[in-house]
């Protein structure tokens, strides 16, 4: 599970979202599928979570939606826009499966 930091705000769009920061008026846009994955976490949804909720709504290698998820945390993370994940999220103990997709080489585009 992550959290938006106290100085953002999320306001969902037609073609996504756009993550405004208050404090210094940055915001970023994110398209529907890294949405998808932030709604999923802000939800109290893991890694694994929002990687099955991806497969199952896109055309995607379980393999190449983890590295995307857990990329797109980062990166968030990373501008300050979302508290660190937990550990408990980005453990790799429980395997995200996308039952009965397989997609290969799809790349997920936030």
């Amino acid at each position: 599970m992550v959290m938006l930091r106290s100085d953002v705000v999320r306001a969902p769009t037609e073609y996504g979202a756009v993550l405004l920061h208050t404090d210094d008026g940055r915001y970023w846009t994110l398209n529907p599928s890294g949405d998808l994955v932030l709604r999923v976490m802000l939800d109290g949804g893991d890694v694994a979570a929002a990687v099955r909720e991806l497969c199952a709504t896109r055309e995607v290698d379980p393999q190449v939606a983890r590295r995307d998820v857990e990329g797109l945390l980062a990166q968030l993370a990373d501008v300050g826009l979302i508290e660190p994940p937990s550990e408990a999220s980005r453990s790799s103990e429980v395997e995200a499966g996308c039952p009965g997709h397989h997609v290969n080489r799809s790349e997920a585009r936030w």
